[in-house]
């Protein structure tokens, strides 16, 4: 009896590619994840609108927040350009430099707008325990200085995905999420979890417009709204008036 050896042949990033045929399934998840993110980035644009024409935000916690929604805009930009598509797609003989690249892009921001969230957590807690020495704390350089570190940190992570041996990371249209490459997992909890980190984008910028009662009033959605004074103008008002010098 005559053995055939047949040897697989290895193709690196294989994990990256499509199967070369598009199923029901993969343009349903496809569509998802494009008006997903699509929303996210509408949700994020509109938070840099109501951040730039509303005076209440022009502060510190207003710049780490424009920067946070400017790292999840670039992470569901990626999704919108190349995620989504590549997943209806499923094109068989792409490179696989493509997913890498978009991983890195997109994590990069994504990573960035996560560890905004815990300075904006630090500058919301010093606004409401010690509101009189808020302004002294988070000043224009502690808020520019903590926005750069940020972004330098970030970039120095992703690089490491790049060095260090065997975690390179692309996305993948086969399992609908970013994967090592030559590694799979199980499809349900991939999608599940793709798709939950784009939801939590759109939930961080619809946070801004739902649970703050100025901005209804600014957007028009209730106009009989009565602002209380002293939660924003009458402590900038002591602020400013402890900051004065005495005569």
């Amino acid at each position: 009896m005559e053995q055939l050896n047949v040897t697989e042949v290895f193709y690196y990033g294989n994990e990256l590619q499509g199967r070369g045929e598009t199923s029901a399934f993969d343009i349903a998840v496809g569509v998802f994840v494009t008006m997903l993110s699509l929303a996210a980035v509408s949700v994020g644009i509109r938070n840099l609108y109501i951040i730039k024409k509303m005076t209440i935000f022009h502060s510190a916690f207003g710049c780490l927040w424009i920067s946070r929604t400017i790292g999840e805009i670039g992470a569901n930009i990626v999704h919108v350009i190349y995620s989504g598509p590549i997943t209806i797609l499923q094109p068989k003989d792409i490179s696989p430099t493509f997913g890498i690249v978009a991983f890195t892009v997109g994590y990069f921001f994504a990573c960035e707008s996560c560890v905004l969230h815990q300075y904006i957590s630090a500058n919301r807690m010093f606004a409401v325990c010690t509101p009189i020495k808020y302004k002294s704390i988070f000043t224009k350089r502690v808020t520019a200085t903590i926005i750069l570190i940020t972004w330098l940190e970030v970039a120095i992570i992703m690089t490491l995905y790049h060095v260090i041996p065997c975690s390179m990371i692309g996305y993948s249209p086969q399992f609908y999420e970013y994967v090592f490459i030559k590694a799979s997992s199980g499809q349900a909890y991939s999608i599940i979890a793709f798709n939950a980190l784009i939801a939590s984008h759109l939930n961080n910028g619809l946070a801004l417009i739902i649970f703050n009662p100025e901005v209804h009033k600014f957007l028009g959605i209730r106009k009989n709204i009565k602002i209380d004074p002293t939660s924003s103008e009458r402590l900038a008002a002591t602020s400013a008036k402890n900051a004065a010098p005495a005569s």
